[in-house]
């Protein structure tokens, strides 16, 4: 059903931003995916590479965008936000009226259905599997914490953090964000530019940090950072950047290992699902271009 679709990929989602009429883009913490269809956008079916995004077209495209919203693509594997942002990118008040957006809304379904498919079968269990249960692993002993960031990880972040009954102080810079988070959460919100680091426990959720490292780091006494980028060569102890936070979670590498390879037949299963449809419509969206 999908052989004309073509899905462009990024791991920097910020970098090398895509804006063009005959693609729809989905930006999360970790990566850009831009959507079109062959028909619409000019590409070649042989290109691999376009203004230095990864190319997948057809069935295989169908396949990675699967893995994606399943998980099993993320730093943390098998992690359940990145199905939510999805889901919620593609609402139907969010695309335009139009054949291309309808088929993507096909698209979404499908997805989503067998994203439940997969993580119903395969992912169930499998141990801690989004961000804000990690983060809350880490700060089980602290009562206050600041979240730094009010983007899509924070937000995920906040939540579990709530549901423990901590005392959670929000920093960011979109005002009408923290207005929104503060009515929704029984917390507290400041600006960037208000913020004084204390002594209670940070998890940094944002890439925007205009603060002094080292008195941050004095002053709290525990800090835990999702960022991708962490501070380099440092020495602190009260300091846990992502590479070891993913680092500790190798607890469950064994039994995550023999999930991917049964999970490598079963997506296979999938998209041939998807390819024997196509016998039937031969033209691909077939409702694209009515």
């Amino acid at each position: 059903m999908w052989s004309n679709l073509i899905l462009l990929h990024s791991n920097d989602p910020v970098g090398n931003p895509l804006d063009d009429d005959g693609l729809e883009v989905w930006q999360t913490c970790q990566r850009n995916i831009a959507f079109g269809d062959r028909r619409l956008f000019p590409i070649a079916e042989s290109e691999r590479f376009y203004k230095g995004y990864e190319v997948f077209h057809g069935f295989e495209a169908y396949r990675f965008l699967l893995e994606v919203v399943s998980g099993l693509r993320s730093k943390l594997f098998g992690e359940s936000e990145i199905q939510a942002q999805f889901r919620d990118r593609f609402r139907e008040e969010k695309v335009t009226e139009s054949t291309f957006a309808l088929s993507l809304l096909r698209l979404r379904d499908q997805i989503l259905e067998h994203t439940k498919q997969i993580r119903s079968k395969y992912l169930t269990g499998l141990g801690r599997q989004t961000y804000g249960s990690v983060a809350e692993s880490y700060i089980q002993k602290h009562k206050s914490v600041t979240l730094l960031g009010t983007g899509k990880l924070a937000t995920s972040i906040l939540p579990y953090l709530i549901s423990k009954d901590k005392e959670v102080r929000l920093i960011g810079r979109d005002q009408t964000k923290l207005n929104e988070l503060q009515k929704e959460f029984p917390i507290t919100t400041h600006h960037w530019e208000d913020y004084q680091p204390g002594e209670e426990a940070i998890v940094i959720a944002s890439s925007f940090l205009p603060f002094n490292w080292d008195f941050m780091i004095e002053s709290s006494s525990f800090i835990l950072d999702f960022r991708e980028t962490a501070i380099k060569n440092h020495n602190y102890k009260n300091y846990i950047p992502l590479s070891q936070i993913l680092s500790d979670l190798q607890e469950t590498d064994e039994q995550i290992q023999s999930v991917k390879m049964d999970l490598q037949f079963f997506l296979t299963e999938l998209t041939r699902e998807r390819e024997e449809e196509q016998i039937h419509i031969m033209n691909g969206w077939e409702d694209l271009l009515v």
